[in-house]
């Protein structure tokens, strides 16, 4: 199998500028109903996050079917709005698995200081159009469990509008926006982008304020559909989900580092 540069260890993407100013930012908050009242001033790393999605391989590069299954963000200061940003990207790390191969590729955004305020440990699982059951998985980073009550916080009714809508920024990813598309790929109804979980739930754990350095880790556990009803849970604690109306818990945001000062 002929493997691509930009999916092998080591491979470092060509350096670009970014900034999420407030218009960009308010677009996706306003796609899934987010007060932007934490953020008013600062970016949402979860928004900053879709840079990511845009710099992990070339568009023209889109044929291996990839599902983008987490992020780890680490952030060491906020960013303000309208901060211009260069991004640094490097593949880190592959992994087998049976389906295919994880790919870890980290970012980390550069102020004009030289300065690093946010690194994002961007995952996905490239699929092998013939799997191999035979590959040895290597082990997947156990994340701690707590044994915990979780409070609703809030539910949300998800609409063609809202899926489509916060997927903006990648028309070329059909799968978002088109049941036919979605379709072609074994879907019921188009998905949501992974990212968008990790909007809702960050936005519910950074409501009662937003500390200026953190350690969290968005995990997508599985495809959210655009009419589904997700309620946000919350143990309180160390771990934010999403659960749609199966009762199967289709996004997790899990807390490392989280101390308001």
């Amino acid at each position: 199998m002929n493997i691509p540069a930009h999916e092998t260890a080591g491979h470092k993407l060509p350096v670009w500028e970014t900034m999420v100013d407030c218009k960009r930012q308010r677009r996706f908050h306003d796609a899934v109903g987010v007060s932007g009242a934490p953020f008013d001033e600062v970016v949402d790393v979860s928004v900053l996050s879709n840079d990511c999605l845009h710099g992990a391989r070339p568009r023209d590069a889109l044929g291996a079917k990839r599902l983008h299954v987490g992020v780890r963000v680490k952030q060491h200061a906020s960013i303000p709005l309208g901060e211009p940003l260069e991004v640094y990207a490097q593949v880190d790390n592959i992994r087998p698995d049976q389906r295919g191969r994880y790919i870890h590729i980290g970012f980390r955004f550069r102020q004009l200081d030289g300065s690093i305020p946010v690194e994002i440990d961007h995952q996905s699982l490239i699929l092998d159009p013939s799997p191999d059951p035979s590959v040895i998985t290597n082990k997947k980073p156990v994340l701690p469990k707590f044994e915990s009550e979780f409070e609703v916080r809030r539910r949300v009714q998800l609409t063609p509008e809202i899926v489509s809508g916060y997927s903006f920024e990648f028309p070329h990813l059909k799968a978002h926006h088109d049941p036919k598309a979605a379709a072609a790929i074994g879907m019921r109804a188009p998905i949501a982008q992974g990212l968008m979980g990790f909007t809702l739930l960050f936005s519910e754990l950074a409501e009662k304020g937003l500390p200026s350095s953190f350690d969290v880790e968005a995990r997508f556990k599985r495809p959210i559909f655009w009419d589904d009803e997700l309620a946000l849970e919350y143990d309180g604690k160390h771990l934010l989900r999403a659960v749609n109306a199966a009762n199967k818990i289709t996004s997790e945001l899990h807390i490392y580092d989280w101390e308001l000062r």
